[in-house]
């Protein structure tokens, strides 16, 4: 099941934080699927790139029709 979260009205920091910290308590689950909202903010989104998916390890896609989301995944996306 694909979890869901928002992040708009929050702080860059404050969305940082929320990310990193739900992304590795569920890290564990091999099926880890997370919608990550981040509405139109490409800086938001490459901070959580550099910041976290890239350090940690995990897939991403953006997709071309709604460039606001973000799926984020701990498999590997082909």
């Amino acid at each position: 099941m694909t979890k869901s979260i928002d992040l708009h009205g929050k702080s860059h920091e404050d969305a940082i934080i929320l990310v990193e910290e739900y992304l590795l308590m569920n890290s564990f689950d091999n099926s880890l699927d997370l919608e990550l909202i981040t509405g139109n903010s490409p800086v938001l989104q490459n901070k959580i790139i550099n910041n976290i998916l890239k350090k940690h390890e995990f897939s991403y896609y953006i997709p071309n029709h709604n460039r606001g989301v973000m799926y984020i995944t701990n498999s590997k996306i082909n």
